[in-house]
């Protein structure tokens, strides 16, 4: 068995903010706010939510879509700590209920073109948005685009620990099930009420200086 894995969040883990809540805060009808509280109440699946959501967008074209990836940061250290996890054998992965292409046009920007991403797919043509979910699984109890929990089972067949970086809502199910967590925001919030042991963290700074991962060793 391999000896390590990380597995991060994207959207206001590696990304300040979520990157799909501030997209659709500046370009989505007030409307999708309501879609949304029926997607966090568990009332419809994300990939409903998602076409429902964007369905609300009117006038998109390719210079405003590029404009808004110009304008979504990473958390400072975030790249320091992948070249550093990488450094040491680490294999580290992104794995998001987001768009694969969002995070591809985000990371590009500050350098980052190799990290392994698994998330549901995106494209924009003709005025249009399409969307898959190559990685939904039919029994997932969050009703996620990309099932994190099925990535976790599959990984901890091929290495000794699975850490976990999260913040969020979609992490509340592969939290109980990793051999290592750092959570923050409503992540940490959730393993306080649910007593599952957490790492708190602000930002990727203080993942590198922790001593479990030992990356500034």
């Amino acid at each position: 068995m391999e000896n390590a894995i990380i597995v991060c969040d994207f959207d206001g883990t590696v990304s300040k903010k979520d990157g799909i809540n501030l997209f659709l805060e500046e370009f989505a009808d007030p409307e999708w706010l309501d879609i949304e509280d029926d997607w966090v109440n568990g009332r419809i699946s994300t990939c409903d939510a998602m076409r429902m959501q964007f369905g609300t967008i009117k006038n998109m074209t390719e210079e405003k879509l590029e404009k808004f990836f110009e304008s979504v940061e990473i958390d400072e250290y975030f790249a320091e700590f992948y070249e550093k996890s990488k450094k040491k054998g680490i294999k580290v992965v992104i794995i998001s209920d987001g768009f694969e292409y969002f995070i591809k046009k985000i990371l590009s920007r500050y350098g980052i073109n190799d990290i392994e991403i698994y998330s549901n797919s995106f494209e924009f043509k003709d005025g249009k948005f399409a969307m898959g979910f190559p990685y939904k699984n039919e029994s997932c109890q969050k009703k996620a685009g990309t099932c994190k929990c099925s990535f976790i089972k599959k990984f901890k067949e091929f290495y000794k620990t699975v850490y976990y970086i999260g913040d969020g809502a979609s992490d509340f199910c592969p939290s109980k099930k990793v051999d290592f967590l750092f959570a923050k925001n409503k992540l940490s919030e959730y393993c306080q009420k649910n007593d599952i042991p957490y790492v708190k963290y602000t930002d990727f700074n203080g993942v590198i200086n922790n001593d479990r991962l030992g990356l500034n060793n």
